[in-house]
């Protein structure tokens, strides 16, 4: 793979922060005052925030995330551009895996 067409795959992983934020403000008025931040094994809630303390956990972590996907992205990109495809693909599965866990205080709030 081309390394400016594997930079290009890499940034659009950020568009995670901008779709988070629209999850956030499209369902910020159908949100309880406390949202369910953790969860026993048996989905019990254990732990609660604002919806805000909430949003501002899941764009920061998701920040955190994305900083060390990009950082991991270069390194294997410029010293293994061999194996830049299967580095990307499973980058990208982590920063989705990670953006569905974070969005889920939104889910299971709405539900």
């Amino acid at each position: 793979m081309e390394i400016n067409v594997f930079v290009k795959r890499l940034w659009a992983l950020w568009l995670a922060i901008p779709a988070t934020a629209l999850n956030y403000w499209l369902v910020r008025s159908h949100l309880p005052a406390q949202v369910v931040t953790h969860t026993d094994v048996n989905s019990h809630p254990i732990s609660w925030a604002s919806p805000d303390q909430a949003r501002t956990f899941t764009l920061e972590f998701l920040v955190f995330v994305l900083v060390v996907v990009t950082v991991v992205g270069y390194l294997v990109a410029y010293s293994k551009p061999d194996r830049a495809r299967p580095a990307l693909v499973l980058l990208y599965i982590v920063v989705c895996l990670t953006w569905a866990l974070l969005n889920g205080f939104v889910w299971f709030n709405l539900a």
